[in-house]
């Protein structure tokens, strides 16, 4: 017994050694988050001022013009830096894109023309090559053509609540009748 009981000793002891006892920690409390402002939605019946309109889009259309000037400047600058190989190589990296850029687009329009597909649907089609192209336009095609049934107006036909004469004189003098 007495051996048991050093037994159970050294077992504590070499527990208390593997876990030693951690002090309490205080939970850490989150910071509170600022509040967000819902958003503001402008009042429906605000309308814009032409004339402010009108300056708007003269000022876009004037920074639009300066920053097809400005780039054409940083395309020179940067020409300058270039050797004349480079030049070369970048240039007809640009011309090999839009040269891509237009036989997709061809290819768009004919499968377009071949399919009867309206001209203002023609931006509409994805593909990769003519098949999966051709697929799309019948399938705009399918939608486009589709038979369309009008939604019924409800205000039209029959009336079953419908009250005869005596009935609406009635109840515009007693109100409705109780059931």
């Amino acid at each position: 017994m007495r051996k048991n009981k050093n037994r159970s000793d050294q077992e504590a002891v070499m527990a208390d050694e593997l876990n030693p006892p951690v002090d309490p920690v205080e939970p850490a409390t989150p910071a509170p988050a600022d509040p967000v402002d819902p958003p503001v939605d402008p009042p429906a019946d605000v309308t814009p001022d032409p004339a402010e309109l009108e300056r708007l889009r003269a000022a876009l259309t004037k920074a639009n013009k300066e920053a097809e000037k400005n780039r054409l400047r940083l395309k020179e600058v940067d020409d300058a830096k270039l050797s004349e190989i480079e030049k070369a190589r970048r240039d007809a990296a640009e011309a090999a894109q839009e040269l891509a850029n237009l036989r997709r687009d061809s290819l768009r329009q004919k499968v377009a023309l071949d399919a009867g597909l309206p001209a203002k649907w023609v931006a509409r089609l994805h593909g990769d090559d003519e098949e999966s192209l051709r697929a799309d336009a019948l399938e705009i095609l399918a939608d486009l053509n589709k038979p369309r049934t009008p939604a019924p107006d409800p205000s039209q036909g029959p009336r079953t609540n419908a009250l005869s004469e005596d009935d609406q004189l009635y109840e515009s003098i007693y109100g409705k009748r109780k059931a």
